[in-house]
């Protein structure tokens, strides 16, 4: 028995019902509410040195998405996101501080017009760039206010389950 065809057949009808009506209904049920915080994983980054040298540093990024009927959608772009946040920070690369650190400061409030453009929509009111590959589950990062954050894949994870509900009616 070969599990490719229906491999395929349930990427295609994930595929095409992506942004339909009956996601956004189902995801909203579950998301939190207002000011959505949701974490994406770290990416490396260009950066540059005091004496004009590039290197590469990890960089977490954490965006405020304001409405949550707006979290799946944010979730489907996320790869878009990532490449955005990328190719601003290569035109414009980060400079280390004199303390060895990365200069953050004011770079999350420069991107967010270039995340919302992405997005065909003004979703995204504050993005948070940190230092290093950062969890948003322990240490330092608990202490956070918005440290309620959720990722991306409980929204992707009901909207799997809504999907193989809906084949297995069509199949009966």
């Amino acid at each position: 028995m070969n599990l490719f065809p229906r491999f395929m057949i349930k990427l295609f009808f994930m595929a095409a019902l992506i942004n339909s009506a009956l996601f956004v209904g189902a995801a909203n049920a579950q998301l939190p509410g207002e000011d959505s915080h949701i974490q994406l994983q770290f990416v490396m980054v260009p950066v540059k040195t005091a004496n004009g040298m590039m290197e590469s540093r990890a960089v977490t990024s954490i965006y405020t998405v304001k409405y949550a009927e707006d979290v799946p959608t944010f979730c489907q772009k996320a790869v878009h996101i990532r490449e955005t946040l990328l190719a601003y920070l290569h035109k414009y690369p980060l400079k280390i501080g004199p303390n060895y650190q990365l200069e953050l400061d004011g770079v999350g409030a420069k991107i967010v017009p270039h995340i919302n453009h992405t997005l065909g929509k003004v979703m995204v009111t504050e993005a948070i760039l940190l230092e290093g590959g950062k969890r948003i589950a322990k240490g330092s990062m608990s202490r956070l206010p918005f440290a309620h954050s959720q990722g991306c894949g409980r929204v992707l994870e009901e909207y799997e389950q809504r999907m193989n509900e809906l084949l297995n009616n069509k199949q009966k």
